[in-house]
């Protein structure tokens, strides 16, 4: 049953979102131009030009090719433009700081069509797609979730839940921006969210194939963002607490918690072994996570960041690049040396990090909260209410299912962990959890809305007993 009504709700939810999302998209001045200048966008249409190339996970930014579709582009009156880009010079160069999924994308777009207005369109109508059915995934979850609660709650909590959950997708406007900006936010958005509902009906099941689906779901995630391989140590724990405290469907022998999620993380492990080994293959050298995680670090761990409030920075990446690439060949040719750089930055990176942590050991605390705060803006409007709901959600699930809440919190409370520690992106770190958080904030609207529906059936029940109450006058 709960099943049916998930799947009814999932197609539903697919028929709001979709023409939504995709007409968000078309409708957009950036629609059929190339990835947008800032961010990673270029970077990452670069490695899908080298595959459609049969270069591998590559860049090569020299030739004329991968140039072309920049140059004299008629893009909006944006004020912003692609000398940064163009300005790039480099052999074919294999990548190892972005994870392989998006490009592997973009390259099967290029296959479809021929690089340039018409299949930018279709990459952005894809992004757009994945964003409906990342947020439809929500929608069945969070109406599964409520067909499971106990019998204190209303009968139609199930349906309140969906309506009240496509609703909040509508209003979500700054969602549906992500959509043209040429980056994996959609992707990671529907991994994680088919992640989570797997994990949690696998939990149910308890048995080998769904342990082994939640791990492959989990390194589709870590294909898609890197930063996804430090939720590992976190989500042991999460996924073995959240599957004991689950209970079983009827008649269902399940393996033991342990067992469990240990098969769940062989299964990742196994798949993303594949990345891990080519990396250190092509950098030569005992780097399976690539070079990009210490230079990015760098900017999180500076005094710019932490007089941003705990964003971000690209300065202390772009000094330190600039002052290796002087020191160790002024002019880098070849493979070999964009490669040593890569691996020099690296290292250099780990020092700074290192050196500017053990200098500011005082300041890390107050880093910490600033990120988190960053990083969960803005605080007003439609985004406060929201947060606000989520909150009235969670103490409302606290009484009534703590087991669901268990499952819908643990996601939120990893993210904000690892932004704490690692730094905050303007919000981007969050997005592939809304679905926990649209879920909760439902809960939230819900939840107050049965209650003041059963407040007021009390109170009309108090009234017309006082009214119709027989007299014991004699």
């Amino acid at each position: 049953m709960r099943t049916q009504s998930a799947s009814r709700w999932f197609y539903i939810a697919i028929l709001f979102f979709l023409p939504l999302h995709v007409s968000a998209v078309v409708l957009d001045k950036w629609f059929v131009l190339p990835p947008k200048p800032i961010g990673d966008g270029p970077d990452y249409e670069a490695i899908g030009y080298g595959l459609s190339q049969g270069y591998g996970w590559s860049t090569s930014v020299s030739s004329a090719g991968w140039r072309s579709v920049y140059q004299d582009v008629q893009h909006p009156e944006s004020g912003l433009d692609y000398s940064a880009q163009l300005a790039r010079r480099g052999p074919v160069l294999a990548d190892t700081n972005r994870p392989p999924l998006f490009p592997l994308c973009v390259a099967a777009a290029y296959q479809i069509a021929p690089r340039g207005p018409i299949a930018f369109g279709i990459i952005r109508i894809a992004l757009a797609c994945c964003l409906s059915f990342g947020c439809a995934v929500a929608v069945a979850w969070g109406v599964s979730l409520a067909k499971g609660m106990n019998k204190e709650c209303d009968s139609w909590l199930a349906t309140y839940m969906g309506i009240a959950m496509i609703a909040i997708v509508y209003s979500e406007r700054n969602l549906r921006n992500y959509t043209s900006d040429f980056l994996t936010e959609p992707l990671a958005l529907f991994l994680t969210q088919t992640f989570l509902f797997s994990a949690w009906w696998g939990a149910q099941k308890g048995n080998w194939q769904r342990a082994a689906v939640t791990g492959a779901t989990f390194a589709g995630m870590y294909f898609c963002r890197g930063v996804f391989v430090l939720w590992v140590p976190f989500i042991v724990f999460w996924l073995w607490y959240a599957y004991r405290v689950t209970l079983p469907l009827v008649d269902v022998r399940r393996l033991a918690p342990t067992h469990w999620v240990l098969a769940s993380m062989v299964v990742f492990g196994m798949i993303g072994s594949i990345w891990w080994v080519r990396n250190c293959c092509v950098l030569g050298s005992f780097h399976p996570l690539g070079t990009k995680g210490a230079t990015s670090l760098m900017g999180g761990y500076c005094d710019e960041a932490f007089q941003s409030g705990g964003e971000w920075q690209l300065a202390p990446e772009k000094q330190l690049r600039s002052d290796l690439e002087f020191q160790l060949k002024p002019a880098p040719d070849s493979a070999k040396d964009f490669r040593d750089l890569e691996l020099e930055l690296d290292k250099q990176a780990k020092v700074h990090v290192k050196s500017w942590v053990a200098e500011n050991v005082y300041l890390l605390p107050q880093l910490f909260i600033y990120r988190v705060i960053t990083e969960w803006n803005p605080y007003r409007g439609k985004a406060l209410f929201l947060k606000l709901f989520a909150i009235v959600g969670m103490l409302w699930l606290w009484r009534y299912d703590p087991v669901v809440l268990i499952w819908l919190v643990g996601p939120l409370a990893i993210n904000t962990l690892i932004v704490a520690m690692t730094y905050s992106v303007g919000g981007r770190f969050l997005v592939p959890t809304y679905g926990p958080l649209y879920i909760l904030a439902a809960f939230g609207f819900c939840g107050t809305l049965t209650h003041a529906k059963l407040l007021g059936n009390k109170f009309l029940w108090k009234r017309n007993f006082v009214r119709f109450r027989p007299s014991t006058n004699g």
